[in-house]
């Protein structure tokens, strides 16, 4: 948690899609910008805060949810905490939810972990030490949207299918009879976890389509008896019901929308399989395991063949072992499933694109972790050596973990902010006008670049398809100034707009590039 507030002081800039979470939480008339017209730093900025009297507007905030691509939930957390702050713009408010909620996450995977494990403690903690201190579990935090919330309902979801698994075997063999699922235990918080899961990311499906396969065929194999399964459906429907009632945009966006078009596209395309895998596989290799993925993964083969060489195949699942490993046999399962489902429908965006598999990163590390642990313990007959070999996972840990840190794989910090910041300062202190040149039909390019633009009392919008000449009198009259233009545009055809009506400037460089747009600095001749 220490070292995840940290990085959240080191964040300076913001993704596009995270101006997307405060402008969507807190719209007011529609961001919307005029061609030749000025837009003053107060108007701009409203469209990023909950303005006084417009709190709590959950309404709202559904209907604007419906017109994009996501459930509400989490952007009705984000509204809430807004709310206690009208008018205040600061990453603190995302960063703080992000926090919240990665606590929860760490104490979550410990006992999940802890079950998964065979209730092993020092197991538990080796994997949130090592899986906390990742780079990937930080940029997770440092991102503020809403997949620290997805992640949270993932692993509340797995905890209570571990616990169910606990509780039906030790139930059953005390009993010497079939037990049913427990519906207050177990069923109820299941639905609710569901509820909301499912309403804060429809990613939560596909985790949970698998967890419920693999449960499912637990619980066949267990007591060769469908009422389980049939009640266990049966609350989950009844959960997604729900979830539709309160938000019937659900289904037209999960298959009809821009994304559930795309993802379904990618998702039945055979061509781009290995691709993709190869793709997802390489960010959990280096943002998580820090390039040392095969070196685990040999570990894992090398034991396994030692045990089934040298020993007794029985002695691999012995009876005080079949919890265990029926636990992780599950995870492996919805893992599994979980990560290939994704890497086949997720949008491909470099690194940022790990936050699609985020929400299963820790449970990678837990069956990993827990994995070579039962086979070592299996392989090694000197348990005196066991702290020794304990304290030695623990430095192994801890420096794949600080190499990755330092080496800045944290994603999403966007240092380099910080400079073109100070130069939107420096001219917003010297007067310097600013104009925007962007594409009509990509408006929303502008919010990538909102804590530059925010520095200035004002900005003027210019369509970069319009011919029209740049006539206003501030503009005209200036002898510096910032342009930007967005990408795409005929830059030259954009210079010549402005040089064509003053005659103070002479001449302009490129001062910098951004993601949608490249920034110009105009100069001359005094007045």
């Amino acid at each position: 948690m220490a070292a995840a507030f940290y990085f959240c002081t080191q964040k300076t800039g913001f993704h596009e899609d995270e101006y997307y979470t405060y402008y969507s939480t807190a719209r007011t008339a529609g961001f919307y910008v005029e061609d030749g017209k000025w837009m003053d730093a107060e108007t701009y900025r409203n469209e990023f805060v909950v303005l006084p009297g417009q709190q709590f507007q959950y309404g709202l905030v559904r209907q604007v949810q419906s017109w994009d691509v996501h459930p509400p939930v989490y952007y009705w957390i984000f509204h809430t905490v807004a709310s206690f702050v009208p008018g205040v713009f600061s990453k603190w408010i995302g960063l703080g939810i992000n926090l919240f909620f990665h606590g929860i996450n760490i104490i979550l995977l410990t006992f999940l972990s802890y079950l998964a494990g065979g209730r092993n403690e020092k197991l538990a903690l080796m994997v949130t030490l090592f899986y906390g201190l990742t780079p990937a579990a930080i940029s997770g935090v440092v991102f503020i949207r809403m997949y620290e919330l997805l992640t949270m309902f993932v692993l509340l979801c797995a905890v209570l299918h571990m616990q169910a698994v606990y509780g039906l075997q030790m139930d059953g063999q005390s009993r010497g009879r079939v037990e049913k699922l427990s519906f207050i235990r177990f069923l109820l918080p299941l639905m609710v976890t569901t509820y909301l899961g499912f309403l804060t990311q429809y990613y939560y499906f596909i985790f949970l389509f698998y967890i419920a396969t693999a449960f499912c065929v637990f619980l066949l194999w267990r007591d060769k008896n469908l009422w389980n399964c049939l009640r266990y459906g049966i609350s989950q429907i009844a959960a997604f019901g729900l979830a539709y009632l309160t938000y019937p945009s659900c289904l037209g966006q999960m298959f009809r929308g821009q994304r559930g078009a795309q993802a379904a596209e990618n998702f039945f395309d055979m061509s781009n399989t290995m691709m993709r895998f190869r793709f997802f596989l390489n960010l959990l290799d280096e943002y998580v395991f820090g390039k040392l993925l095969a070196g685990f993964l040999l570990m894992v083969i090398g034991l396994f063949l030692f045990l089934y060489f040298r020993r007794s195949r029985g002695q691999l699942l012995t009876q005080d072992m079949a919890v265990p490993w029926w636990s992780l046999g599950i995870i492996c399962f919805a893992v599994t499933g979980y990560f290939l489902t994704v890497s086949k429908t997720a949008l491909l965006l470099g690194d940022t694109s790990n936050r699609y598999q985020l929400p299963v990163y820790g449970m990678v590390v837990m069956l990993l972790f827990g994995i070579i642990y039962m086979m070592w313990v299996r392989c090694v007959p000197w348990q005196n050596w066991m702290g020794c070999m304990a304290a030695m996972a623990v430095i192994l840990c801890l420096v794949i973990d600080i190499a990755g840190l330092m080496s800045g794989r944290v994603v999403f910090l966007y240092p380099e902010d910080q400079e073109q910041i100070a130069f939107a300062r420096q001219q917003a202190q010297a007067g310097t006008p600013v104009v925007y040149f962007y594409n009509e039909g990509a408006a929303w390019c502008i919010w990538d670049v909102t804590n530059e633009l925010l520095e200035y009392d004002g900005v003027y919008f210019a369509a970069a398809e319009s011919e029209n000449p740049i006539e206003d009198s501030i503009i005209t009259n200036a002898y510096s100034l910032v342009v930007y233009v967005a990408d795409g545009a005929d830059i030259q055809a954009q210079m010549d707009r402005i040089l064509a009506e003053n005659k103070y400037l002479t001449d302009y460089a490129l001062q910098y590039e951004e993601k949608y747009c490249d920034v110009y600095y105009f100069y001359g001749r005094k007045r």
